[in-house]
């Protein structure tokens, strides 16, 4: 019997893990697109892949200075920003249904909402997803690699204090370096 529930709980983790939540910047425009009832239009799209941010490991080595964001063990980036639609509605991306991450930070002002999802690879965060919205931008951001505890935190103050401008900015700065 113990065999039997063991095999269940095996299965179902397999199952629950294959299932996890798909992001892209079609599924967060999709997401826009649901919460306004009008398409955003998207302002840009990045994709940094490894060997682009190989080239950027001189950057990153030396952890944070100034406020910028943890990034060291960053190997691939996909940033996406929207203009938000001016439909009078707020979005909020905490609404989103979420399988399969862990969320980490969980923030909802007046004027939007921001929400930072991790996996772990071990003790490792090796995936990780910020969302954002503020009054006229939204943000998405993926991160990969051997990831920073300390970046999901930062992140968040970061969306919290300089909205998704500022976020954008730091992250852009990486696209800049290469």
């Amino acid at each position: 019997m113990k065999r039997v529930a063991a095999a269940i709980a095996t299965v179902v983790t397999l199952v629950a893990s294959g299932c996890a939540t798909s992001f892209s910047p079609d599924v967060i425009r999709s997401e826009i697109a649901r919460q306004t009832g009008a398409d955003p239009q998207r302002a840009f799209e990045l994709n940094l892949g490894p060997l682009t941010m190989a080239m950027t490991k001189s950057l990153l080595a030396g952890g944070t200075t100034d406020g910028a964001l943890p990034l060291e063990g960053l190997d691939a980036l996909e940033l996406a920003v929207y203009e938000v639609p001016a439909t009078g509605v707020t979005l909020d991306f905490m609404r989103m249904p979420v399988v399969g991450w862990e969320p980490v930070v969980r923030n909802k002002t007046p004027t939007g909402s921001a929400l930072v999802l991790v996996r772990f690879q071990g003790d490792t965060i090796s995936d990780l997803v910020l969302i954002g919205a503020g009054e006229k931008q939204a943000i998405y951001a993926r991160l990969r690699g051997r990831l920073s505890r300390g970046l999901p935190a930062a992140l968040g103050e970061a969306v919290e204090q300089h909205g998704t401008d500022g976020v954008k900015s730091q992250l852009m700065s990486l696209a800049d370096e290469k």
